[in-house]
């Protein structure tokens, strides 16, 4: 069995995706199998993946449906560890030596993500998009705020996905910030690296850029379920805590209060009451 397993996606990326490649394959950290699910693309994404002769790399062919081509190669995967990779970015070349020491020498921390470093055009040369660092205390508030883990720098335990069945789940644009969200209330325990291990690509094509819209919509749609998932954890001791979201939604009907705002409202409560809302230890004495 290798260390590492490196699931990525490729879809009519042909301009991009040789790089991609390249970057994993020329890793100072070789013990490692590289997983590419071909998810239907309809240019030479094909092609280009299948001139590279490298043993380590598994190709996967499927129709067009990118959560089934995500589980695809989250299933395949041998390695004890997964790293997720995106077909339009390029790997810092000692990212997997550098994560994978980190989970060894940390038997407790489940996901390690980093830094990236976004390039484009319009991009100054050397910028870094930084988050919060170290272990991330009570990753579901975080969340509960926004998604602070940037999925093409992740390493994960396998057992750990195994062992509580997750799979990517479709939420339209945004199915990595509700992979983020199980992982938290399975019990994961976040590392953020801070330094940048990944150049991440910037252009017009991108996903992100495209369907902002409906990320946005599908991002307050995992809030939401955040929010009912930490009230109904401490139903037993707060039961004013359901109680206050049925007033707020009635309030919505009637136009007097947002979706954000309501987010924003719970947010707060549940930060400033973190020890007592948040913890095991405290719901069930």
């Amino acid at each position: 069995m290798c260390k590492i397993s490196v699931v990525m996606s490729a879809y009519n990326v042909e301009k991009y995706v040789y790089e991609a490649i390249e970057s994993v394959l020329k890793q100072s950290f070789s013990d490692f199998e590289f997983i590419i699910v071909n998810d239907g693309s309809t240019d030479d994404t094909l092609s280009i993946i299948r001139s590279f002769k490298d043993e380590r790399i598994k190709l996967i062919e499927n129709k067009h449906d990118f959560i089934e081509s995500l589980n695809l190669g989250m299933k395949a995967a041998t390695g004890k560890y997964i790293a997720r990779m995106d077909a339009d970015d390029i790997m810092h070349i000692d990212r997997l030596r550098i994560e994978q020491a980190i989970l060894e020498e940390n038997p407790d921390i489940t996901v390690c993500t980093s830094w990236i470093s976004p390039f484009g055009e319009g991009i100054p040369k050397g910028t870094i998009n930084r988050t919060i660092s170290g272990i991330v205390k009570s990753p579901l508030l975080h969340l509960l705020r926004n998604n602070l883990f940037f999925n093409p720098t992740s390493i994960m335990r396998s057992d750990f996905i195994r062992k509580n069945k997750l799979k990517y789940e479709y939420y339209d644009f945004a199915e990595d910030y509700k992979w983020w969200v199980e992982m938290a209330k399975a019990g994961a325990i976040f590392y953020i690296e801070p330094q940048s291990l990944l150049y991440y690509r910037i252009s017009e094509s991108q996903v992100t850029n495209r369907f902002k819209y409906k990320m946005t919509e599908t991002s307050i749609r995992i809030k939401k379920e955040i929010i009912d998932f930490l009230i109904a954890s401490n139903n037993n001791l707060f039961t004013e805590l359901s109680e206050t979201l049925t007033v707020f939604y009635k309030l919505k009907t009637n136009n007097l209060l947002s979706e954000e705002d309501i987010i924003r409202f719970f947010h707060v409560l549940f930060t400033k009451n973190e020890i007592f809302l948040t913890t095991d230890d405290y719901r069930y004495k």
